[in-house]
């Protein structure tokens, strides 16, 4: 049964699950770039599960290595109660649930490459595998060369219309952790399945996994070790459904290598 008062949302409180992670990569100001510690081996969690599905991919769901800790309600559901974030630099902290990866990916071709993807699990923004809410990002396991080409991706929607497309400028030599976010083309709310991925040059070298990721919910610190958070109700309340795969992306806004800590906790009802 679904929690449906602040009451009901105290009741269901669940112990915090902890996360610092050290030495995630920066990059000049100007280039944006997101970046996830899943491949990171010093703190909490541990090192990320690197993908290796092939290029069709595969359907995640909890366990998997890398994850932030947290369990199933014994019954009822799960909803965000707190996420808290103390950055050695000023930033954006997102929480992501890692629903669907792939491997084997050619950095160096510049034809196009077929994806037959396995289906999503069943947590799309409404709970389904329709890919509402899903965005696409190229994730990096290994640095990339130096190639700077204009990345697409063809897709179908969250509605099943297929053929939608989406491209990003790449970054040259992007550092392991780099995690390249495709938009959505228009009036597109969702990706359901990935179909076709192609860039205009070659990337030289490196290894990367096309990752499909829904936004949970996002902190954001303006300076560096000032302590940030949200709670049920400046978040939100956001519903995170069973197995779910919890995953940090950081966006920084300053360069060098940051640490970045906090807690995360859920409600069950």
């Amino acid at each position: 049964m679904a929690i449906t008062t602040l009451d009901g949302a105290l009741a269901g409180m669940r112990p915090f699950a902890q996360f610092s992670k050290t030495g995630i990569a920066m990059a000049a100001v100007a280039e944006r770039r997101w970046y996830t510690p899943w491949y990171i081996t010093s703190g909490i969690p541990g090192t990320g599960a690197t993908p290796a599905a092939g290029v069709n991919g595969a359907a995640l769901s909890s366990p998997i290595a890398g994850e932030l800790a947290r369990q199933n309600p014994s019954s009822g559901n799960a909803y965000l109660a707190r996420l808290a974030l103390s950055p050695s630099v000023a930033g954006t902290l997102l929480l992501v649930d890692r629903l669907w990866a792939n491997s084997g990916l050619s950095v160096t071709s510049t034809s196009a490459q077929a994806i037959t993807p396995a289906t999503l699990p069943a947590r799309s923004a409404d709970g389904t595998t329709n890919g509402e809410g899903v965005l696409a990002a190229i994730e990096w396991s290994a640095t990339g060369g130096a190639g700077t080409p204009t990345v697409t991706l063809t897709y179908t929607d969250q509605s099943g219309n297929t053929g939608a497309t989406s491209t990003f400028a790449g970054v040259t030599t992007p550092p392991v952790g780099t995690f390249e976010v495709f938009g959505l083309a228009a009036g597109d709310t969702g990706i359901r399945a990935p179909t076709s991925f192609i860039q205009s040059a070659t990337r030289t070298s490196g290894t990367m996994h096309l990752i499909l990721f829904r936004i949970l919910a996002s902190v954001t610190c303006p300076a560096a070790n000032v302590p940030m958070a949200i709670d049920a109700l400046t978040g939100g309340f956001g519903r995170i459904y069973d197995d779910s795969v919890l995953q940090l992306v950081w966006l920084p806004l300053g360069t060098g290598a940051a640490t970045v800590a906090g807690t995360y906790t859920e409600t069950h009802g």
